[in-house]
Order: structure tokens, then C-alpha cells, then sequence
């Protein structure tokens, strides 16, 4: 996540895909969470090691009958995010390369 002074908070080397069904969507969020790190703590096996954010964007128009120029145009963000495991580390049992990933994380 990086700030823009001018634009704003934004997640730097994001991609944006375009999708058109429910399916579609579910496939990238799919595809974004296989790439996501995991490994094994003593209170989670599959204790998240990265951070994920998705921002679904809905778009929807309206367009002039008479000369199809777009009329309305509607749009709408969800983010969704998934912050990496913050377990005080002494609870984990993490140690090694383990430790000094979540340290780096949180």
C-alpha cells in the first residue's frame, strides 16, 4: 500500500481485470489467494504470512438512445481485506525464518 499526496492510498502493482459474471470474479479472487504466502504457526496451520486486498469495481451506464454518448455512468468499490496473522509471536511458537516473517509483517 502506498499514499499519492494528490490521489490517495492506493495498492501499488495492483491489476485490474475485467470481468463480466459472478464466476469470473470468483476465479480472480481464487487466483490471488493461491498466491498468497502461508505457513504454520502453533495457533493456525495455515496462518496467512501476506496481506490481500481485492477491490471489486462496479460500473454501470447509462446510455442516450439517440447517439449512444453514455449518459450515467454509476460506479462503486468494494475492497476487501485480509490483513496477515498478527499473533504476539511468543504465542506462536514461530521461530527462525518463521519469527522473523511475521515481525516483518506486523
Amino acid at each position: 500500500m502506498r499514499e499519492h499526496p494528490k490521489t490517495g492510498v492506493y495498492v501499488q502493482d495492483a491489476r485490474f481485470v475485467p470481468v463480466a459474471s459472478y464466476e469470473e470474479i470468483e476465479s480472480q479472487v481464487d487466483l490471488g489467494t493461491s498466491n498468497r504466502t502461508i505457513g504454520a504457526t502453533n495457533m493456525n496451520a495455515t496462518s496467512s504470512r501476506a496481506h490481500t486486498v481485492v477491490q471489486i469495481r462496479f460500473s454501470q451506464k447509462e446510455f442516450d438512445v439517440k447517439d449512444g454518448s453514455v449518459r450515467q455512468n454509476l460506479v462503486s468499490n468494494i475492497n476487501l481485506i485480509d490483513l496477515a496473522g498478527s499473533e504476539r509471536s511468543s504465542s506462536t511458537g514461530a521461530t527462525g525464518d518463521r519469527l522473523a516473517e511475521g515481525n516483518a509483517i506486523n
